[in-house]
């Protein structure tokens, strides 16, 4: 049901009727020529009270009355020809009108006449003289002109700035209820111009003027209530007063709403309403809406995506010097975005906020002087206009200046500085300097380090959704920095730094993909990410790719495909992906061999400080790969990945120590290098320091501390460990003999593809150590480890075809295994191939051949080849027959243990031969050989104790010696043992004989 006031109806049209009636009386009265009934009139035709609003006749009669010299008249008569209102628009007529009035003093047409010189209206600009106009008629008392005079104050039109005085005038209006002196004055009041700053009185004043249906005063009451200035905020409150100053035209309250509705400031969130109202405050040509308007096509809110529209609104925002939208141009010009790209206009646009004092566009030119974007590089300059936006508290400017201290750009390099600058703007909530302050916390750069506060920042960063910050925080929870490991936490922080397209957050989470790091294994989508990381540039994510096709992991191998990836990144600087485009020319993989440009790819990369490059750089130095071999400069490479941490390296230069190869030989730093290596989980490290201990090279000998490393490295399948733990159960060092296990490891190490494991496995069936005796089969693992390069196996197999060990004898083939072995450096095959020079085995007969070969493996220091050295220099076998020198070669042999060297050299010393006759030292000898199970030292060191040579008489001795020597085969023992017998009888019955002549028995 409706209830309808019938009272206030007949009110209503009551009013009604007595305006007309008082339109009527006027009307009667003006055209009787009544002077004021005139311009009553006129203003009645203006106002549309008691008649409908007609400009023309309210012209019409001002024009009447302004012929009596009514100065109201003629300066409402000016206001129509100044506006086209009822007339045509003529301002300079409507100068001519305002002159009148100020001939006459009188003080309306005095301020309007000084508004037309203020904005060049109808005459030549002139503020000074619009300020003496607007003076002259605040003089008088007028509320508008102290309104203007106290603009020109406030602003220095025509006259000095002065503030105070602006607000003794404004304060002199709003005595008068004059709502606009009242809405300014509260301007004043709000900002602290003139007076001291004063919320609430401030929103009083706003409040006393919109009472008064000032519009503007609506506004600003509006921003009080929206931002609790004076008042309480009140957002929806603030939406009321934009509504209701929004629907009576107010440009800046139609921008004002809309920007309610975009933000979700005291309404539901709609954009298509924000780009309603921002809409129709554009159209005024309002410069903050046209900016808006730009902003609203740039990111397609509220209207269709349209970057060229967008840098439209931009450019008519700033054509009226409106310093956000010249900031926006010119970001707009810098990234082409709706305008074609021109970064020299785009820093000329931001140079000309710049200068005018505009934060970000302050900041936007430094960061262009920074890194040479449509200016030269100038970081001294940058630092200056940075330094001007961040004294106005612009955190993006502070943060940057942060970048600049603390990498030494335009400044000096300075890490405390740099924190604190990153602090300060974090502080403002500024999350990229959030998260640069994380990293300082994480790395310890410029404050003390501490990973849970550097956790703390990126958590409050990444949780404003700040991809960077999300990312890192992710890389905390995948390596346990400052929280607990949690992968799967890891993840989900990724997957939210992926929906905002950051692409190092979809590397890493390609990573965890590919490595089943907190979540399945999807080798499919770690490609699809490395691809979606790439097509945006990122170098990582493009080698990553490469690796993908290398390993064919989630795609087919493609190995070519890899080879071009590397290099697209190579060439965009990544390291990572120049060193693995140096390792494929270096090993030909997805291209041919070229070890001289990989060599400039890893210089490349290790000039970086990429470890991995460093250490492959130092290889390829020490090795002359691609180029001449340099040790000492290998070394320093070495040294420097290993500073890094890098285990390769850390092994590399424990190598470098351990043989004395660019750097003096130094066994402890080796070893603590191997142990550096290893205790970071490096299999070569960890073998090499067994093998340390084994040889108690640079530590105590240690068998078990050996087998300790030597397991640990056989966890992780190392063949070269495998192998030399089965040795180690072989022969039972540092663990109990046991063959059978030792045959076990053999196999591992095999299947490793470790191939030396062959040859061992291959001597374990040829004398069956661990495993029934099958020499066959022996030549099958020997074939197995030659084939595959093993020069110890190629000299075994050679071996065998020479004495048909497991296969059918055939010294030629055997000759061409032992050439393989000992092109190789194989000291054993040079020896044995002596001797087939020697022997005419498998080749022709070549005694100078012969002594060659064995001279080769003798210098370095293989005993066997020097014992049979010396035996050619003792028989002139090869060379002319040099006794003396073949003293020295068994003396060096026999020193290194060659028993047959002892031997030989024993017989030298007790016959003179090359040296002096030294019986006793010859005993000496023998007996070092005789210990080792030369026979033929057991049959001479017993020929000595037979015949009391060198030694005291011992036949006992003499005869447990021809023993043993003729347990091993030595025919002549045997002879020697008769003989030795038969010695014995006839001693016996020679006494006997005697005994029976003396005693007659």
């Amino acid at each position: 049901m409706i209830f309808v006031n019938t009272e206030l109806i007949q009110r209503a049209v009551a009013g009604l009727q007595k305006s007309r009636e008082e339109f009527q009386a006027l009307l009667e009265q003006a055209e009787l020529g009544d002077l004021s009934a005139q311009y009553d009139l006129a203003m009645k035709y203006a106002d549309g009270d008691g008649v409908d609003r007609d400009m023309a006749q309210a012209a019409h009669w001002f024009a009447q009355a302004a012929e009596q010299d009514d100065m109201r008249a003629v300066e409402a008569l000016g206001r129509c020809y100044q506006l086209g209102e009822g007339v045509e628009r003529d301002e300079k007529r409507a100068v001519e009108l305002f002159q009148r009035c100020v001939d006459e003093d009188y003080a309306p047409g005095q301020c309007s006449l000084g508004l037309c010189y203020e904005n060049g209206s109808g005459v030549d600009q002139d503020p000074v003289r619009a300020a003496e106009l607007y003076q002259l008629s605040a003089d008088q008392g007028y509320a508008p002109a102290q309104c203007n005079l106290a603009v020109c104050y406030l602003n220095a039109i025509g006259v000095a700035r002065d503030d105070s005085r602006a607000a003794e005038l404004l304060r002199q209006s709003a005595e008068q209820e004059f709502p606009r002196g009242i809405s300014l004055l509260g301007c004043c009041y709000r900002d602290g111009r003139g007076v001291e700053p004063d919320p609430a009185k401030a929103a009083e004043l706003f409040r006393r003027a919109a009472e008064k249906r000032y519009i503007p005063a609506l506004c600003d009451l509006g921003l009080c209530y929206e931002s609790g200035s004076g008042v309480d905020e009140d957002p929806a409150k603030a939406v009321e007063c934009y509504t209701q100053s929004a629907e009576e035209g107010y440009a800046p309250a139609q921008c004002n709403l809309g920007y309610c509705y975009l933000a979700s400031i005291g309404v539901e969130q709609d954009d298509a309403k924000a780009a309603e109202w921002i809409a129709r405050s554009a159209e005024q040509e309002y410069p903050r809406a046209l900016r808006l308007m730009g902003c609203l096509y740039q990111d397609g809110r509220g209207v269709e995506k349209d970057l060229a529209k967008a840098s439209d609104y931009y450019r008519q925002a700033a054509e009226q010097n409106y310093l956000p939208a010249l900031c926006d141009l010119g970001l707009c010009y810098e990234n082409g975005e709706g305008v074609e790209q021109d970064q020299k206009q785009g820093a000329a646009l931001y140079r000309r906020a710049g200068e005018q004092g505009y934060a970000p566009a302050q900041c936007n030119l430094g960061f262009c002087l920074l890194n040479g974007i449509g200016v030269e590089k100038d970081p001294e300059e940058a630092v200056e206009w940075l330094k001007k936006a961040a004294q106005q508290e612009y955190p993006r400017a502070i943060s940057i200046l942060g970048d600049c201290l603390g990498e030494g750009t335009g400044l000096e390099k300075n890490a405390v500085m740099s924190a604190a600058c990153y602090q300060r703007a974090a502080d403002m909530d500024y999350v990229p300097a959030q998260c640069a302050l994380g990293l300082c916390y994480e790395m310890g750069d410029g404050v003390e380090k501490d990973e849970k506060q550097a956790v703390a920042w990126y958590t409050r960063a990444a949780e404003q959704g700040y991809a960077p910050a999300q990312c890192n925080l992710a890389v905390c929870h995948l390596n346990g920095i400052g929280v607990e490991k949690d992968p799967a936490k890891a993840v989900e922080w990724l997957e939210k730094a992926v929906e905002r397209n950051f692409a190092r957050a979809m590397d890493i989470l390609g990573d965890c993909c590919r490595n089943g790091t907190g979540m399945e294994r999807d080798e499919a989508r770690a490609v699809a990410l490395y691809r979606q990381a790439a097509d945006k540039g990122y170098a990582m994510a493009i080698c990553d790719l490469g690796l993908c096709y290398e390993m064919g992991s989630g795609v087919e191998k493609d190995e070519k495909k890899a080879v071009e990836l590397y290099r697209q990144a190579a060439q965009m600087g990544y390291p990572g992906a120049q060193c693995n485009l140096g390792y494929c020319c270096l090993e030909g993989v997805g291209t041919v061999k070229r070890p001289e440009e990989a060599v400039e790819w890893f210089r490349r990369s290790a000039e970086q400080g990429y470890p991995r490059a460093q250490s492959l750089l130092g290889s390829c130095l020490r090795d002359g790969l691609g180029t001449a071999v340099n040790s000492e400069e290998a070394v320093k490479w070495f040294q420097r990945a290993a500073e890094q941490g890098y285990p390769p390296a850390q092994c590399s230069l424990g190598l470098a120590y351990e043989n004395g190869d660019g750097v003096e030989q130094d066994p402890p730093r080796a070893t603590e290098l191997y142990r550096q290596a290893g205790e970071q989980g490096y299999a070569p490290g960890q073998c090499n320091l067994a093998v340390c201990y084994l040889n108690g090279f640079g530590v105590p000998e240690d068998g078990k501390q050996a087998v300790e490393w030597l397991k640990r490295a056989a966890a992780q399948e190392f063949g070269r460990a495998l192998n030399i733990l089965g040795d180690c159960y072989r022969r039972g060092v540092g663990v109990d003999r046991d063959p059978q296990r030792a045959v076990a490891y053999y196999q591992r190490a095999a299947a490793a593809g470790y191939v030396s494991a062959f040859c061992s496995l291959g001597y374990c069936h040829e004398v069956g150590e661990g495993v029934p005796e099958n020499k066959v089969r022996a030549v099958e693992y020997y074939t197995r480890g030659a084939q595959a390069g093993d020069e110890t196996a190629q000299c075994n197999l050679g071996y065998c075809y020479l004495e048909g060990i497991g296969a059918k004898r055939d010294p030629s083939r055997g000759v061409s295994w032992l050439h393989k072995a000992a092109k190789q450096g194989s000291l054993r095959a040079l020896c044995l191939l002596g001797g087939c020079y020697r022997d005419g085995t498998g080749v022709m007969k070549d005694e100078k051949k012969c002594v060659e070969y064995l001279t080769r493996s003798a210098e370095q220091g293989y005993a066997p080849a020097q014992c049979n050295l010396g035996l050619c220099y003792e028989q002139g076998t090869g060379v002319a027959m040099d006794t003396a020198r073949a003293v020295e070669w068994y003396t060096k042999a026999a020193q290194a243990g060659d028993s047959a060297a002892q031997c030989n050299l024993g017989y030298c010393c007790l016959e003179g031969i090359g040296t002096a006759k030294d019986p006793v030292r010859a005993v000496a000898w023998f007996q070092r050989a005789a210990e080792q199970g030369s026979v033929r030292a057991m049959n001479l060191l017993a020929d000595c104790y037979r015949d009391g040579v060198g030694t005291a008489p011992d036949r006992a001795k003499a005869e447990e010696l021809y023993q043993r020597a003729a347990r091993n085969g030595s025919q002549e023992a045997a002879e020697s043992l008769k003989k030795l017998h038969a010695a014995k009888v006839e001693s016996r019955q020679t006494k006997k004989s005697l005994f029976k002549r003396l005693f007659g028995g």
